[in-house]
């Protein structure tokens, strides 16, 4: 008897085009408030394992810049940009993004060391770009709503009562464009969240350090 069979259903189709951090990345380096990193940033493209040329990725910095801010992988896969740091001492996240890829965005580390009397945190939707920053005592934090931005506010959290969005304050949200400055006068770590989208210790948060 000959026995006949079929297999029955299908795969789902298996993205094999992937973006990742390239080997050296570049990822994790510090400097110098608006200097130029000494290393480029690397990112690989690779289809079914093997590396991609001619993929466009697109780089971008809160508060600093880089250059360029699109480039295309070589016959390595690989793309790179070069880092300007903002102005400003803080924890900054680097994007990379291959359209289509999995793995995309990419988000790499980088670090602006020395505090300066003046910073600027973009209010973007759902994040605080950077959501870590240093400023000298006595210095201004100047919070800016990116453009299509809507809903946010700026809350302190207790017993710190700076920075507070304000005309209307918390509770109430401010769409773009909008944007309030705030004096530091004092040596501390001051936490924010934004009401509509954070709390405390999650979401849309983050963290002003005061330095003499």
């Amino acid at each position: 008897m000959l026995l006949l069979g079929c297999s029955s259903g299908g795969t789902e189709p298996v993205n094999d085009l992937v973006l990742a951090k390239a080997s050296p990345s570049g990822d994790g380096q510090s400097g110098p408030a608006g200097t130029t990193l000494a290393s480029p940033l690397r990112a690989m493209v690779t289809q079914a394992g093997a590396p991609l040329a001619g993929r466009t990725v697109t780089w971008a910095i809160a508060g600093g810049s880089v250059n360029p801010g699109t480039s295309t992988t070589g016959a390595d896969g690989v793309a790179s940009t070069t880092v300007t740091l903002p102005p400003f001492a803080a924890s900054n996240a680097v994007t990379a993004v291959s359209a289509g890829a999995s793995g995309s965005p990419l988000h790499f580390s980088v670090t602006s060391t020395g505090a300066t009397s003046a910073v600027t945190i973009k209010v973007a939707n759902n994040v605080f770009l950077p959501d870590n920053a240093q400023v000298e005592a006595g210095g201004t934090v100047t919070f800016e709503w990116q453009g299509g931005s809507s809903n946010h506010n700026v809350t302190p959290v207790a017993p710190n009562t700076i920075p507070m969005s304000t005309n209307p304050a918390p509770p109430a949200t401010h769409d773009a464009p909008y944007s309030f400055p705030t004096v530091f006068p004092a040596v501390g770590t001051f936490v924010f969240f934004c009401g509509a989208h954070g709390t405390p210790t999650s979401g849309m948060r983050g963290t002003i350090t005061v330095v003499p």
